[in-house]
């Protein structure tokens, strides 16, 4: 492997001994001992001691952890959750759900991460963070109102149109035109980086997620890009991720 292949493997979580490189994949989403406790087991397989976790951890580190032990989810830790509204349009393109008719491009389909825009929300938005994906309604239910997967969300950048576009434009699926389109009225448009996302293997539909959302007693926003707890986050990944 190439130096830069071995520094990118390292950055991904992966550890070089003298049978290869290993990663270590905690398929968990709850509390950091939760998470430590599964890691820990793991590394003991392996012959190797793994870090413990605290609970509230910054979310720079927790973003870290969420990288290197994708796909775990450290719901106790200080990483904001966001749930987002994507037109099907667009969640076809980028995901495809719902699926195309004709393949996508490959360079689109391959990537690990993607660019989505949208109007500057003001909203508090910051990053790392993750963030939900919500298929907004359209003329048939199939085509929306559901959350489809989750994904880091890595930048977030407000600026002109035109310098978005020509920044991402290898990242996304719109044209200038709909760069253009989702500018405000101070000219402005806002660009979404995000990456390593995690297609849901069960659809949450609006109703669930409405009842999710009461069961907890917390709002839901679907109207605009928005924050919301951790506690609603983790209610709709394990929906997500729930036995059919």
């Amino acid at each position: 492997m190439s130096a830069a292949a071995k520094a990118a493997a390292g950055s991904d979580g992966f550890i070089a001994d003298e049978s290869g490189f290993t990663a270590v994949l905690v398929d968990v989403c709850g509390s950091a001992a939760t998470v430590s406790a599964v890691a820990a087991e793991i590394g003991s397989r392996l012959g190797r001691v793994m870090p413990a976790l605290d609970p509230q951890v910054p979310p720079e580190i927790a973003s870290v952890a969420e990288r290197v032990w994708w796909p775990v989810k450290l719901i106790d830790s200080a990483l904001p959750s966001f749930i987002a509204p994507i037109r099907p349009r667009w969640s076809t393109e980028l995901f495809d759900v719902p699926a195309m008719l004709v393949p996508r491009a490959d360079v689109l389909g391959i990537s690990r991460e993607h660019v989505y825009y949208r109007s500057p929300g003001g909203r508090g938005e910051s990053v790392p963070a993750r963030i939900l994906w919500y298929v907004s309604g359209s003329g048939s239910r199939q085509q929306g109102k559901m959350v489809i997967g989750c994904s880091r969300l890595d930048e977030v950048i407000v600026d002109e149109p035109d310098t978005l576009f020509s920044k991402f434009e290898h990242l996304g699926v719109y044209g200038r035109a709909d760069v253009r389109a989702t500018a405000d009225s101070s000219g402005k448009a806002m660009a979404l980086r995000f990456s390593d996302t995690e297609l849901f293997p069960v659809h949450v539909t609006h109703s669930r997620l409405t009842a999710l959302a009461g069961k907890l007693r917390l709002p839901l926003p679907l109207t605009s890009l928005s924050k919301i707890s951790n506690a609603l986050f983790q209610a709709v990944y394990e929906e997500g991720h729930r036995t059919p």
